[in-house]
Formats: C-alpha cells, structure tokens, sequence
C-alpha cells in the first residue's frame, strides 16, 4: 500500500514538473513570438536608427506612413525632428516642408516652416488662391489670395472728413469704429491721425497698379503696388494712415505718430501690414503707413510675437 501511494506521488510530481516545463516553454515561445514580432514594427525599427521613444512617439503623432517607411530605411533624420518641434509646424504641410528642405539643404528647420506656412515656397501669383469671404474681418489677401472682381464690402460706411485729406473715403463698418477709438487716444496725446486712403474698388486698384507698371515696369509694380484683385484695400479693412505732421511717405516712418501706432495700434485691432524686414513673406516693400484691422485678439497676438498676419491666417484661421 505504501509503495502505491509513493509510486502515485511520484508520477504526480513527474507530471507537475512536465506541466511546469510546459508552461515555461509555452512562455517562453510566447515572449519569442512578442520579441519577433515586436522586431516587425515601425517602433524597433525607429528606435534602431537612434530615435528615442518620445521622438518616435511624435513621429507617430506627426507624420503619415509613407514618411515613417522614409525613415526605416535611410540615416536618423535629426531636421525633422527639429522641424516638428516648431511652433507653427502644420501636419497638413510636411510633404512641402520636406521638399523644400530636400532643395535649400541650408535653411533652417523655422525659416522652412515659415516659408511654406506662408506660400512662399512658390512664386509670388503664381499659386493662385481664392479668398475665403466668410473668414470675415480675418480674410487674407496677398499674392497668394485673390478677391473676385465684382467683390465689394456690404457694410461701407462713408468716413467723415474730419480723418481724412483727399476725395472722399470709404471703409467698412467695425474698422471705422475702431479706427474712431483709435484716432481719440492718440489725440490725448496730441498726434492727429489722418487717412491717406481707404477702400478701393477693383478698378481703382488696377489704375494704381498700371500706372506704376506703365512708368516703371512690372517688377517694380510688384513690389510697391497689389495686382487689382489682390489688394487689401479692396477688403474695406485696411487704411493707410500718416498725422498731420508727417503726412508723406518719406517722412512717417519713425514719427512720432508712427511710433504711437506701433506701440498702440494693436489694442484697437490694427496691424502695421507690410512690416520691415518681413519683405520676402508679405511680398512687399515696408509700408509703415498702411494698417491692417484684424480685431484685437488676432491683433494682440501678432504684435506680442512679431509675426505677420500672413503666418497668423494660415496657423490659425486657415488651418
């Protein structure tokens, strides 16, 4: 009876150990499995070519499958990484960042964001857009974006000459508001602003442009003058104002008034345009006496970061 019981704890303990054995070689092959497996991914094969995890995570986050199938197979690209850090990177655009890159080898991972951001990766009316009306006060026009002919504000209002020399001035509606509030402030201070010219239509634009083109040639249309259909002043929303004490183009900038639109400006919703040295993304001269009304948040914003309206539009309106 003895030698039963123990032959029967024997084959037990026999059996134990096998079905241990079992277990272990079915884990094994399982974590054997996993690791294969795990070699197949995009992630391995990533963190094979010296991303880390979180850049593989944001590479993940960021980019499509055929730029991840780029990447498994060529050297670790250190310029997208930087390229997706940027503050202004759009998912939407990474293909043309990536091709201008692979053409400027030497432009910085902010300047490409930039120059594609703003369209300027093509030449200037050479990638036509159509205005987005309903973006309101927000609309963008440039060498890029075009109004239609016929396209005329339905909320003009006529400005009193009181702020203006010249002919007769129209603007729209929440611009003369705002230009109002504007123009008091800085008579508290003993600057008085005055308008130099407001809405035009698509004619009169395109007698201000042939005009420059007729005496002078295209090039230098270009740079001092929208094509009719591409200017701002067709949008009701931008004047160009210079004071009483400097009232021409060679004096304003750097007056006093100037100044105080500089440092104020933006608090009634206005922007200086055509910025200095922002040339090669606004696609025009420096204008210090043409502003821009585009509300007082988006305003703000562009005056605190030292960007254009044409960065502002395409990262936060547009995108």
């Amino acid at each position: 009876m003895k030698k039963k019981k123990l032959k029967l704890k024997k084959q037990v303990y026999t059996i134990g150990i096998i079905f241990l054995f079992l277990i272990i070689g079915i884990y094994a092959a399982k974590s054997v499995y996993k690791e294969i497996q795990y070699k197949k991914t995009t992630e391995y094969k990533l963190l094979e070519k010296g991303y880390s995890k979180d850049e593989v995570k944001l590479l993940n986050e960021k980019t499509n499958e055929n730029i991840i199938n780029e990447l498994i197979n060529t050297e670790k690209n250190d310029f997208l990484i930087k390229l997706i850090n940027e503050k202004y990177f759009l998912n939407s655009k990474i293909d043309r960042y990536l091709n201008y890159q692979k053409e400027y080898k030497d432009v910085s991972p902010d300047k490409v964001v930039t120059i594609v951001n703003t369209n300027t990766d093509y030449d200037f009316y050479d990638y036509d857009l159509k205005t987005d009306i309903s973006k309101d006060y927000l609309l963008i026009t440039n060498k890029y974006y075009s109004l239609e002919e016929k396209y005329e504000p339905k909320d003009l209002v006529t400005i009193s000459n009181k702020y203006y020399y010249g002919s007769d001035h129209k603007i729209r509606q929440i611009v003369y508001d705002n230009f109002i509030n504007m123009w008091n402030a800085a008579y508290e201070e003993n600057i008085y602003l005055i308008i130099n010219s407001s809405y035009r239509t698509y004619e009169s634009q395109k007698s201000v442009y042939d005009s420059y083109k007729d005496t002078r040639g295209t090039e230098y249309a270009d740079e001092i003058a929208a094509r009719p259909g591409y200017s701002e002043h067709q949008t009701g929303l931008a004047l160009d104002i210079f004071s009483k004490e400097n009232a021409l183009i060679s004096n304003f900038k750097g007056s006093t008034a100037h100044t105080w639109l500089t440092n104020n400006a933006y608090k009634y919703g206005f922007i200086e345009r055509y910025p200095e040295s922002k040339e090669k993304i606004t696609g025009f001269a420096p204008e210090a006496w043409h502003w821009r009304y585009v509300g007082k948040e988006a305003a703000t914003y562009i005056h605190n970061n030292n960007i254009t309206f044409d960065e502002y539009y395409t990262y936060f309106i547009e995108k």
